[in-house]
């Protein structure tokens, strides 16, 4: 695991803009520290990014979960990633698209590789078509059918509940909703749609009548 001195050796922002970009690039994976226990096939590391680059990090985990990621420009800045204690790749990846959340960004999984791009253009890029194919910290699109309320009248309701940066659109033609958001907000309006979507129910009385007619 790397140290905090180990960071120290570099006197400060003008000496870090010198170094060349592979070089940061190594220096991120150096910073995910490998370990392994009495099984040899338990793959496991440790995080410990302070202030990294961030361009870097991304690079860095990829390298670590054989996951290739295609940057977009504008992601720029420093993250913070640090695991207390050894994590999988699975759960390095998801560290990783948490993070990339609090930053205003997020990650789009298409075939073979990954899109990192902020958060307000990924409802453009080809998300997954249903929540369950990603995990939680990533955009999906997944359409809704109503069979009893109306979609028009749920997008006022649904809509406070979704990323400003997000979408939600009615189609009354065959009263769907489709909504773009993160895959566990998805999971939340789901249940919350099926509580709503169901047939009116009216209690009834039988009011028995002694005298009058």
């Amino acid at each position: 695991m790397i140290k905090n001195s180990l960071v120290k050796t570099f006197p400060g922002p003008a000496a870090w803009r010198r170094l060349s970009a592979a070089a940061v690039f190594f220096a991120a994976v150096a910073a995910i520290a490998p370990s392994y226990g009495a099984d040899p096939a338990a793959d496991e590391a440790v995080l410990n990014f302070v202030g990294a680059d961030i361009e870097s990090v991304i690079k860095a985990v990829g390298h670590y979960t054989n996951t290739t990621f295609i940057i977009d420009p504008r992601v720029k800045g420093t993250i913070n990633l640090v695991s207390e204690k050894h994590v999988t790749k699975a759960q390095a990846f998801n560290l990783l698209t948490s993070a990339l959340r609090l930053q205003g960004y997020t990650v789009v999984v298409t075939d073979g590789f990954t899109k990192v791009v902020p958060e307000a253009d990924a409802k453009l890029q080809a998300s997954p078509i249903q929540a369950g194919a990603v995990r939680g910290d990533q955009i999906a699109t997944q359409i809704f059918r109503l069979n009893y309320e109306s979609s028009a009248n749920l997008v006022t309701v649904l809509r406070p509940l979704i990323s400003p940066n997000n979408s939600i659109n009615a189609n009354p033609g065959n009263n769907t909703l489709v909504i773009t958001d993160y895959a566990d907000n998805l999971t939340r309006l789901g249940k919350i749609i099926a509580a709503l979507d169901a047939p009116a129910v009216g209690d009834m009385d039988v009011v028995p009548i002694r005298h009058a007619i």
